[in-house]
């Protein structure tokens, strides 16, 4: 049988939103083909990997392997699979170096021609998932998962709930129609002095194409969220590894997906 493996990068809201789009993407695939969706992540059988074993079953996985030290070079060895997705993040795209790289997919709808996507390719979530599937399915450990070291926040995960305010980024001469937009969703503007103390709920980055993610954000706190808007034509960028979503399209347009009932818990 076919397999496709996603790599589940662990969240304190569940996993990787690029991961959530990755599964749903590969659940598509998965029926279409007749091959099967195994998750895979980094996990010590503590209390968190039930995070983790949730999320995966509600968007789409048939199985869920927890990795040892060696990552998923030996799932990649035994199962040859069609496909490998990781999220487009400093985690993902290092997990893919044992399997030579990955190619970026900038994952804006459910529809893609999967038939030309490279063997491994990095996901950047410009969508929500589209499954909420109602299993919880069985989760199998690597005989090295306990070796693997966790990050700091996996112990505490309780204090790291993602809530928080909403306030967005911006240059000064920012249109009023995005300005509105942004009022509406009910966030607030953030000097640059925020930047470093982005710590719990979601900030919104309109920077465009000359004013990019600085490293200051990717050293963000677990709990806190980042939404990218790169504006029109945009083309994908090393520095999106730093958001957790990219959403496309013309600013005020593209704030405007907000006010949908889907995004609504995730940044409320």
């Amino acid at each position: 049988m076919a397999h496709i493996l996603v790599y589940a990068q662990r969240t304190p809201q569940g996993i990787h939103p690029a991961s959530a789009a990755a599964l749903c993407l590969a659940r598509d695939i998965g029926s279409e083909r007749g091959a099967t969706v195994s998750a895979v992540c980094p996990g010590d059988a503590g209390r968190a990997d039930q995070f983790v074993i949730g999320a995966v079953s509600r968007f789409g996985a048939d199985g869920l392997t927890f990795l040892g030290p060696a990552g998923l070079r030996p799932l990649q060895d035994r199962l040859h699979p069609l496909l490998v997705f990781v999220p487009h993040t400093d985690e993902g795209l290092a997990a893919a170096e044992s399997l030579g790289g990955a190619e970026a997919l900038w994952l804006q709808e459910p529809e893609v021609e999967w038939e030309r996507l490279a063997s491994v390719t990095a996901i950047v979530a410009g969508a929500l998932p589209w499954y909420e599937l109602p299993a919880i399915i069985d989760a199998e450990y690597d005989n090295e998962a306990s070796l693997v070291d966790l990050p700091e926040w996996v112990a505490r995960l309780e204090q790291h709930s993602g809530r928080g305010p909403l306030r967005y980024f911006a240059r000064e001469d920012l249109d009023q129609a995005a300005r509105a937009a942004l009022a509406s969703i009910g966030a607030k503007p953030a000097g640059p002095e925020y930047l470093d103390q982005h710590t719990s709920g979601t900030l919104l980055w309109l920077g465009g194409t000359d004013q990019p993610v600085p490293p200051t954000l990717a050293a963000r706190g677990p709990g806190a969220r980042l939404i990218l808007f790169p504006g029109e034509n945009a083309e994908i960028d090393a520095t999106w590894t730093r958001a957790d979503w990219v959403l496309p399209g013309a600013w005020p347009e593209a704030v405007k997906q907000l006010h949908s009932e889907l995004w609504k818990p995730v940044i409320v």
